[in-house]
């Protein structure tokens, strides 16, 4: 897919190349001789991508502000794939379910699916990744949940609660620079 391209470095969401984020496991199924380079948010990609540091961004067609990459004179839209993302899931670092949490942490593409969780929460904090919803999830002292993916809940040790939906097949879109004169 990238090769007519000359794609050698691909960033994207996550932590760390084994962080198991959708966007990470999503570049990795690709099976591309690249090198992923992870990013905590996925505007920290586009000056970076600008100054070919990296050569391609890769961001899923969920993300609430992917419209602004779209827009971007600077960038263009150069491929779309699809990957069947990991289940998204509500769950906690308690083995049973509460009927009440002080906090709710999930990345802003999944706040549709908050209305299927059974429990409340005071607060309902949008992170960055899954990967973030879990970490915050462990680090809190507090009654806490997240939504996050399965593979997210596996890899931090959240035990799944529900599963709010399962093999969606999610577009991903490529973004890199424009090369068009005057760009």
């Amino acid at each position: 897919m990238f090769a007519e391209q000359r794609i050698n470095k691909v960033g994207t969401l996550g932590n760390d190349v084994s962080d198991p984020t959708c966007s990470i496991l999503a570049v990795k199924s690709l099976n591309e001789p690249f090198t992923i380079v992870p990013f905590e948010e996925f505007e920290l990609i586009v000056d970076p991508l600008l100054a070919e540091d990296v050569d391609a961004m890769v961001v899923p067609g969920a993300y609430p502000h992917i419209a602004k990459f779209i827009m971007n004179d600077l960038l263009v839209v150069s491929n779309v794939f699809t990957f069947v993302i990991p289940s998204l899931v509500f769950g906690s670092k308690e083995p049973a379910a509460k009927m009440e949490y002080e906090t709710l942490y999930n990345h802003p593409a999944t706040n549709a699916l908050t209305n299927e969780i059974n429990a409340k929460w005071g607060n309902q904090v949008n992170v960055s990744s899954n990967s973030v919803a879990c970490l915050n999830v462990l680090d809190s002292s507090r009654e806490c949940c997240a939504i996050t993916n399965s593979a997210c809940a596996e890899h931090y040790g959240l035990y799944v609660h529900k599963v709010l939906r399962a093999g969606i097949n999610m577009p991903f879109v490529v973004f890199t620079r424009n090369r068009k004169e005057g760009y």
